[in-house]
């Protein structure tokens, strides 16, 4: 009976050990360090109902508000998901140049600026609609604040 309960504690104390470095390796599989995307506060609620948020409520589309550092941007994607994405740039994001907007011909999110001769890449970096980098320097995501959809009101904060 103590030969057991000792290999019990000893199996529990290794599952505790490699779950604490698993943790404090991170999730992070490449070792690379994603810069801090600073947010600020942001409470929108979005009524769908309103002619000016109506083409919203189409999959595909995206808008722009105030809030947060840089501003915000709000996706509803073809798959019917919902995001909203802190408008800095995940890789350098206190930049001037790194502020993202929507490519709707690529369906992608790019670090830059649109200009009247076309886009003024600032780091090249690409997003999916997820938020996810596609390419360039960003390792990491776009900073996302909540977003909740009921009935016709679309409500993002922090």
């Amino acid at each position: 009976m103590k030969k057991r309960l000792f290999f019990l504690k000893m199996a529990l104390i290794i599952l505790l050990v490699h779950g604490i470095l698993g943790v404090s390796v991170g999730c992070n599989p490449s070792n690379q360090t994603t810069e801090k995307i600073p947010t600020g506060p942001v409470n929108l609620n979005i009524d769908l109902n309103l002619s000016s948020y109506m083409n919203l409520a189409n999959p595909g589309t995206y808008m722009y508000f105030e809030g947060g550092v840089k501003g915000v941007v709000v996706i509803h994607d073809y798959d019917d998901n919902w995001y909203a994405f802190e408008r800095g740039c995940a890789f350098q994001p206190l930049d001037a140049c790194a502020k993202v907007w929507i490519d709707s011909i690529s369906i992608q999110i790019r670090c830059g600026t649109p200009t009247s001769t076309g886009f003024q890449n600032c780091c090249d970096s690409k997003y999916s609609f997820n938020g996810f980098p596609l390419q360039g320097p960003a390792k990491g995501r776009l900073a996302r604040y909540q977003i909740q959809k009921t009935a016709n009101i679309v409500s993002v904060y922090n």
